[in-house]
């Protein structure tokens, strides 16, 4: 029979005593040459919609408005550019014996444990970005989502991967197992049962 009981809040494992592993330091490259190439992409059209006239030249470069806005989105655009070097070494990951944790985030931090039991698939990619600095992320699908960890070395996301599927078909091999053995439990009490009467 299917019991829940309490556990006691001083026997739960804390997210703050794990030992923390970092992602490649090779992320930062990845994501700063992403980022350059996506705002790189915004300033040519910008500029592009300059040349025929339709942004006025005057607009932007002679009104004081124009300039403080310029300069503000000049300013936005090499945080956005340089955000890799202060957000990379925040990242973390662990593999536990019945789950994955990710950490990531600067001014709100993020942890996902996803359970290995509640994995229906993974998968590596590898992106034109991931091809350059040699690394390829980790692509998780759990029941209605999917989760992307970035930062791993390639070689070593597919050994994750593969660790990952692994642990995934020993649970279920454990679950059928399990359910079984409880089948045969029934089935054995109702012999037992149907003898006596």
């Amino acid at each position: 029979m299917f019991t829940n009981p309490e556990v006691e809040i001083k026997n739960i494992a804390r997210v703050i005593d794990v030992q923390w592993r970092e992602v490649s330091a090779r992320l930062v490259t990845r994501n700063t040459l992403r980022n350059s190439f996506t705002w790189a992409i915004f300033v040519l059209l910008f500029i592009g919609l300059m040349i025929p006239g339709w942004i006025p030249a005057k607009v932007v470069f002679l009104n004081p408005l124009g300039i403080v806005l310029l300069s503000l989105v000049s300013a936005f655009i090499i945080v956005c550019v340089i955000w890799p070097i202060f957000e990379v070494p925040k990242r973390g990951f662990v593999v536990r014996e019945h789950d994955f944790l990710y950490k990531q985030g600067i001014l709100f931090t993020r942890t996902f444990a996803i359970p290995f039991a509640r994995i229906q698939h993974a998968e590596t990619t590898v992106s034109i970005f991931d091809r350059v600095v040699n690394l390829g992320a980790l692509k998780l699908y759990t029941a209605g989502a999917q989760s992307v960890f970035l930062g791993f070395e390639r070689d070593y996301a597919h050994s994750l991967r593969s660790h990952i599927l692994d642990r995934v078909r020993d649970l279920d091999r454990d679950m059928v197992d399990d359910e079984l053995r409880a089948q045969a439990d029934a089935d054995e009490h109702r012999g037992e049962t149907f003898n006596e009467a």
